[in-house]
């Protein structure tokens, strides 16, 4: 069987003794080039390649494979399983992440996402949303014959950004969120199911004391539409978005309906519609017009709506918004982004402290006693928690809002070793939690002959238009941990977002 998390169980699979001596023991839960076929290339973000099965092994039906992707200049070996096997996290990164000491034990990449997903984000977003996958082993043969799938559909720019990781000896086995359970026997006549996948990106603009005079137009203009000049000028993309992230974080029904509307409108990588587990809708490959494919996705729409054609992407658009809304997914993924309290620029100089530091005698006893609580404060108020099992927003901010955007560069200077541990730790949190993605799935309650078809896991919703209902589930995807090298990167990108835009703005006006 493939492993499940660590937190589950009363042995932990990302010790490195135990994944040494246990090794073969997995192995027979292990993917070879016999067992490619069905699997098929779905999508991809920045970090892994996403297969989704379509064959008959029991074993991975409903399920889907996350593969680790790699640079060009990457050799892969962070995510190949080693008979000694080693960490993944640096030193200091293990002291970072103490909190959670299973994520300095996982000897892989796919590992540390499996422990990062179970042990922090599942508790901040809520289990319902967060499927920590499975770990499974993977052969070189079965990454070959993959990859030739892969490279077929891949968009040209994804080829030229990055490349599988063929070392890659472990990967992520996770829900299909595009599907629902079956119910053995309740096959016949089961109503088809509609899927979106939305790419929300930051959902407010911050107003931190750090940010300089000269960037202050991150105050007033959105992180997405800034970005959108840069990736204009490197060719990423052929036009503008029309999508912005704060009417869908405007915490209203309308606001969010809008942004459904300005992403359908120019959807790039920001949103996707699966029918049935296939996509019918997302960004043209050559970045041009939509009309197409909205007139094929008001056909398809059918399937699944009982609504007059013409009229059923408008309906479409009002129910996804009504369930959005109704769900607070979005709320609860804001205030993990506003984790980011003192901006890059602040995060960049923690992180400076940080790194330039030895952790102070009061932090290393704390650690080593892991139950007591970090004595330094800031107003009062503990900077860490170490130990304090269950992590919630509330005990992981450091000050109350208010106080936070008060603070300048001079206060993060100020700042001791533990307390600068705790904004870099935040700012990466929040770093996942804007570069994640959302799925939202859907299946018609009853079908064409009247039949319900509950799901007992799921919700039920119900059209705003047309009074229809639908089981429905909603899940977050593609949260990764942010690596603590990244942040002087981060830094610079941020810049370079910001120069961009101010030279590039004034000629789209």
């Amino acid at each position: 069987m493939p492993t499940s998390c660590p937190c589950h169980g009363p042995e932990d699979p990302f010790d490195g003794a135990y994944a040494a001596n246990k090794l073969e023991e997995l192995k027979e839960f292990e993917l070879h080039e016999e067992d490619a076929e069905g699997w098929l290339y779905r999508g991809e973000g920045s970090a892994n390649i996403v297969l989704a099965y379509h064959g008959r092994r029991p074993s991975f039906i409903g399920r889907v494979l996350r593969l680790r992707k790699a640079s060009k200049k990457d050799d892969g070996t962070q995510n190949q399983v080693k008979k000694e096997p080693k960490p993944v996290l640096s030193e200091e990164e293990a002291k970072l992440w103490r909190e959670w000491p299973n994520m300095s034990k996982a000897t892989t990449s796919a590992a540390l996402a499996h422990v990062f997903a179970c042990e922090v984000m599942q508790p901040l977003l809520g289990e319902d949303h967060v499927d920590a996958g499975l770990l499974v082993f993977l052969t070189t043969g079965f990454l070959e014959a993959v990859s030739r799938d892969v490279l077929a559909k891949q968009r040209e720019w994804r080829r030229n950004d990055s490349k599988m990781d063929m070392t890659a000896g472990v990967a992520l086995l996770i829900t299909d969120h595009s599907l629902f359970p079956i119910v053995p026997g309740r096959v016949k006549d089961l109503p088809q199911t509609i899927t979106i996948e939305i790419k929300p990106k930051w959902g407010y603009l911050p107003d931190a004391a750090t940010i300089s005079e000269e960037n202050s137009v991150k105050r007033h203009v959105t992180r997405f539409a800034m970005h959108q000049h840069l990736k204009l000028q490197q060719g990423k993309i052929k036009t503008m978005s029309k999508y912005c992230p704060l009417d869908l974080f405007s915490g209203n029904v309308e606001g969010i309906h809008k942004a459904l509307v300005q992403m359908f409108e120019t959807p790039q990588n920001n949103i996707r519609i699966f029918l049935k587990g296939v996509e019918i809708f997302g960004g043209p490959e050559d970045g041009g017009s939509t009309n197409e494919l909205m007139v094929a996705l008001e056909e398809k729409l059918g399937a699944v709506m009982v609504a007059p054609e013409g009229e059923r992407v408008l309906i479409f658009q009002r129910l996804v918004a009504s369930v959005l809304n109704k769900s607070k997914v979005l709320d609860q993924l804001l205030r993990l982004q506003k984790l980011d309290t003192y901006a890059i620029e602040g995060a960049n100089l923690a992180y400076s402290k940080f790194t330039g530091m030895t952790d102070d005698a009061g932090a290393d006893d704390e650690s080593e006693a892991g139950s007591e609580e970090v004595g330094a404060e800031i107003d009062s108020r503990p900077v860490s928690t170490v130990g304090f099992g269950r992590v919630c927003i509330e005990n992981l901010a450091l000050e109350p809002e208010d106080t936070q955007k008060k603070r300048d560069k001079a206060w993060i200077k100020s700042l001791s070793w533990e307390e600068s541990r705790c904004v870099v730790r935040n700012f990466l949190i929040a770093a996942t939690a804007k570069d994640c993605g959302i799925m939202l799935t859907l299946r018609p309650l009853y079908n064409e002959h009247g039949t319900p078809f509950s799901v007992p896991s799921a919700s039920v919703a119900t059209c705003p238009t047309t009074g229809q209902q639908y089981v429905s589930k909603i899940a977050f995807l593609d949260l990764d941990t942010k690596r603590l090298k990244k942040i002087p990167v981060y830094y610079s990108l941020d810049q370079q977002i910001v120069d961009t835009y101010k030279n590039e703005a004034p000629r789209h006006m």
